[in-house]
């Protein structure tokens, strides 16, 4: 089996994958300060839940976090005895990255991009829901043309409760109505509704520089929540990334 890992500031997203098919998939918090053995300890007790015996013969990793790099290099060798892929330059993707500097690419980026254009064979989109809200686009015949990258839902509402005296932080729901009749409402209808239009509006931009014909999916913390307010977006897949880190370890056997 691998074991796709996907390394964001917020959260862990994992996935098993036997060849044929996805045998289970987990989100973690992420926290830097953990060492190999803790992480190791949380993944054996997740494998026992699930009855998840199989041995991984490879990791597959997409980190924005640095330092977590070579902890799940410890993992993956030390306690998996697996074979480590991580993400990054010189890594086969399938795609040539046309931006002024590939290497800035984030590798999370680059597996949404490779997991979208395998989806939908054309010109396409992919919107990620995490601690940023970022967009990756790709035209045909598999070229990665650019990146765009706004503060995410949770980072916005957070950002709003530290720099004001009097608001506080909200839960993230639905509002009802794009006017709040209470503070707790008006945030959530400022800030929940807002991000949604600032989604479409990028895409619609975007999909105008890819000539006008783009497909758009939406993946990460938020993007089923918020997909039912999405009027630009084609499908939802909460674990696209980990697919296309599966795709990327493909093509380097």
């Amino acid at each position: 089996m691998i074991l796709a890992a996907d390394i964001g500031n917020s959260l862990i997203t994992l996935g098993l994958h036997d060849g044929e098919a996805w045998r289970a998939r987990f989100r973690l918090r992420t926290v830097p300060e953990k060492t190999a053995d803790e992480y190791a300890v949380l993944l054996q007790n997740l494998f026992r839940l699930r009855g998840l015996e199989d041995e991984v013969s490879r990791v597959v990793l997409a980190s924005a976090v640095p330092p977590l790099v070579p902890v799940f290099q410890e993992l993956g060798e030390g306690w998996l005895g697996a074979e480590v892929l991580v993400v990054g330059p010189g890594v086969r993707t399938g795609l040539s990255i046309r931006t002024d500097n590939p290497a800035e690419v984030g590798p999370d980026l680059v597996a949404n991009a490779v997991a979208a254009y395998a989806r939908f064979q054309g010109n396409c989109i992919a919107v990620d829901f995490g601690t940023a809200t970022s967009f990756v686009a790709v035209a045909e015949p598999g070229m990665l043309l650019g990146v765009a990258i706004a503060p995410g839902l949770r980072t916005g509402i957070e950002a709003l409760a530290e720099r004001t005296a009097q608001l506080p932080r909200v839960p993230l729901g639905l509002p009802s109505s794009a006017l709040g009749r209470n503070t707790v409402s008006a945030i959530q209808a400022g800030t929940i509704l807002g991000h949604a239009a600032l989604v479409d509006g990028l895409v619609r931009r975007i999909r105008t520089e890819l000539g006008g014909k783009a497909k758009t999916v939406a993946t990460g913390e938020w993007a089923t929540l918020l997909s039912p307010l999405l009027s630009e977006v084609e499908a939802v897949d909460p674990w696209l990334t980990l697919e296309g880190l599966r795709l990327i370890s493909a093509r380097n056997p």
